[in-house]
């Protein structure tokens, strides 16, 4: 609100402090002589004046001022002038705003302090924008639809990458479409790359054609294809690790796109990459595409076929590892789809046989094996260290258990689980996929093969209880996230193996439960956990089958050695804590508790009457298979992990694994 005009001094119409009905203080060059301020002390000091006219002086109460309405009273203490508050136009009624107020002569107030925020104080440094750079790949969100893709930047030229693989390549050749043939569709798949670190490495795009529209007999016959198997390549990397050879990883680009078909199979173009000149033809394919039944076995071929040219042997025992010996030089080769694995006696035959691979194949040298099949590979002095740390990140997170509290064992010491405890679960689908996310974590964690394996049991039906042993295996997880298997460096010269057997404890169909770990030298190789698949009788014939079974793999285990051209000169030791059983593998008696398992008896006896193996009593406290076959309490279930070789990763190599 203004003051009337006329009434209102320069300095905004204020009033001294006092009578609310004091008369406003005149204006002009007949002004009276300031009133003397209020005293704050022992004396008080005079208003200075302000021009012609005497301005009152600070009030040190609250400030009054006249309105059109009366007196207008305020508690906030003013130091100066009030805003004068201007309009547009002038309202009906209302006098016009009083004129600005003359600037102030003779000494001015004392300043009023302002605080210093700490950018003016210098405690904090502005930030220079200029020249700066991203440290890392800013990941796209994965597009639902090939358009979506070709509107992203990042994601066009992963497209147009992989098209332009593909004509070089010669993958095909456009063709009319002959009239009544089977043409595959295809679509566009897109994935985020990471680092073993699990920061982006790079935007993925794949053309891949849908291999279930194909018809067997027309464009497709066989589709078999082998990978390596896990127990061969803990057994060649501990060989590398004890004889301290150079191990390299190598990726073969487009993998699948290197194999030949001997069937004619027609698909459509790449939406989005269509020839703009041939809009009706289709693609004849000279060479295989991902999504084709045959792809795996058509690559396979043409790798194998290609390595055994340059003095590679397929081994018999495992297809998918290739070895070459050259008087004292020596190599092993894994393959797993487009991911390889080398290894040599000495460095200048690993890279000439990685600089023949480059002639046929494309493919990237990755350097020293630091990251295979989601494994964290990191070598010292006393051997390798496996981990999937990251992987048990990215299922507690799919989990939705990235928070949970830890706990110290898998499963507890209770009895099995039955088929028909409990209610069902509400989403199987989710049950299936955490079970099967746990098996492939027990690559290298054998600490969790039994409980693992009891989940697995209720895939067709599972309910709450089966939940929430998932649950608690998620927990152990959690509490053991650097927790890998440890590949020593020491010598390899004999096989052990431990067997163990829970008879009858399968409440609903009363089979017993085989387990073994099979050591190369003191790592760890083999170990599995298993229903048996018929009722055993007795303990000793659980026991004895469980035996059959480790004999059944350290057999394959000798045979692989001999492959890799070390030989073992000492027989294979068998520790089996059931008395009965170690009997009946020597005494050629038979009798009516063991005629129904003569052909496991035969089949022992025999590879024990040739020297190749030895069955000797352990007591149950060192049975290190005991963690393959029931719940065991948190004490000795930490001391037989740790005999395993499940260790913590060392400080150095905890974050990265």
């Amino acid at each position: 609100l203004v003051p009337p005009s006329g009434s209102a001094s320069t300095t905004g119409g204020r009033l001294p402090v006092g009578d609310p009905a004091a008369p406003p203080v005149p204006t002009g060059p007949a002004a009276a002589p300031a009133a003397p301020a209020p005293v704050a002390g022992p004396a008080a000091a005079p208003a200075p004046a302000a021009g012609p006219a005497a301005a009152p002086a600070p009030a040190a109460g609250p400030a009054a001022r006249a309105g059109r309405f009366g007196t207008v009273y305020s508690r906030r203490p003013v130091n100066g002038p009030l805003p004068v508050r201007r309009y547009g136009a002038t309202a009906a009624g209302l006098q016009p705003p009083a004129p600005p107020p003359q600037p102030m002569r003779g000494p001015s107030p004392p300043p009023t302090l302002r605080r210093l925020t700490r950018l003016q104080s210098g405690t904090i440094q502005p930030v220079n924008y200029r020249n700066l750079s991203a440290d890392h790949v800013v990941a796209s969100p994965i597009p639902s639809n090939y358009r979506s893709a070709l509107a992203d930047p990042s994601w066009r030229a992963a497209m147009a990458d992989e098209f332009q693989a593909l004509i070089d390549n010669g993958t095909w050749r456009l063709v009319p479409r002959p009239p009544g043939a089977n043409v595959v569709t295809g679509k566009w798949i897109f994935k985020h790359k990471y680092h073993s670190d699990g920061s982006l490495a790079r935007h993925k795009a794949r053309w891949v054609v849908r291999g279930f529209s194909q018809q067997h007999g027309i464009d497709y016959d066989e589709t078999f294809s082998p990978v390596v198997k896990p127990g061969t390549i803990r057994t060649v990397l501990s060989i590398a690790a004890s004889r301290h050879w150079p191990i390299h990883q190598l990726d073969v680009k487009n993998a699948f796109l290197h194999g030949h078909l001997d069937e004619t199979v027609y698909c459509q173009q790449p939406p989005g990459f269509v020839d703009p000149a041939l809009p009706d033809h289709v693609c004849l394919l000279q060479k295989s595409l991902y999504g084709l039944k045959q792809a795996p076995r058509a690559w396979y071929q043409r790798f194998a076929t290609y390595i055994k040219q340059l003095g590679f042997v397929a081994s018999v025992s495992d297809t998918s590892l290739f070895i070459y010996k050259d008087g004292a030089h020596i190599a092993y080769l894994l393959l797993y789809v487009d991911d390889i694995v080398l290894t040599a006696s000495s460095t200048g035959l690993l890279h000439d046989i990685i600089g023949r691979l480059h002639t046929e194949f494309a493919m990237t040298d990755l350097g020293a094996l630091h990251h295979f099949l989601g494994i964290s590979v990191t070598r010292s002095s006393d051997g390798l260290f496996l981990s999937q740390r990251q992987y048990a990140l990215d299922l507690l997170q799919r989990a939705g258990m990235s928070e949970c509290h830890s706990t110290t064992t898998p499963v507890d010491t209770k009895a099995k689980l039955s088929a028909t405890d409990g209610t069902p679960v509400a989403d199987p689908s989710e049950y299936r996929s955490l079970a099967g996310a746990l098996q492939y974590l027990t690559l290298t964690r054998p600490d969790l093969a039994y409980a693992v394996q009891q989940v697995c049991l209720f895939m067709h039906d599972p309910r709450e209880p089966h939940m929430a042993l998932v649950k608690r295996i998620l927990r152990y997880v959690k509490g053991t996230l650097t927790s890998g298997l440890h590949i020593g460096a020491g010598p390899i010269d004999t096989l052990t193996a431990y067997t163990d057997a829970d008879w009858a404890g399968c409440p609903d169909s009363r089979r017993s439960t085989s387990g073994y770990c099979v050591f190369l030298g003191d790592t760890l190789v083999s170990w599995s956990s298993k229903r048996q698949t018929t009722v055993s009788r007795s303990s000793a014939e659980a026991e004895y089958r469980a035996v059959a079974h480790a004999v059944a793999e350290c057999c394959w285990l000798r045979q692989l050695l001999q492959e890799l051209h070390i030989p073992l000169s000492k027989a294979t030791l068998v520790y089996c804590d059931n008395v009965s059983a170690v009997y009946m593998t020597a005494n050629p008696v038979h009798h009516r508790r063991t005629k129904h398992i003569e052909i496991d008896i035969h089949f022992v006896r025999e590879k024990v009457a040739l020297g190749h193996v030895w069955v000797l009593h352990v007591p149950s406290s060192h049975q290190f298979a005991d963690i393959m076959t029931k719940g065991l309490p948190v004490q000795l279930f930490t001391d037989f992990r740790s005999s395993l070789g499940v260790r913590q990763a060392s400080p150095a190599t905890a974050g990265g694994c």
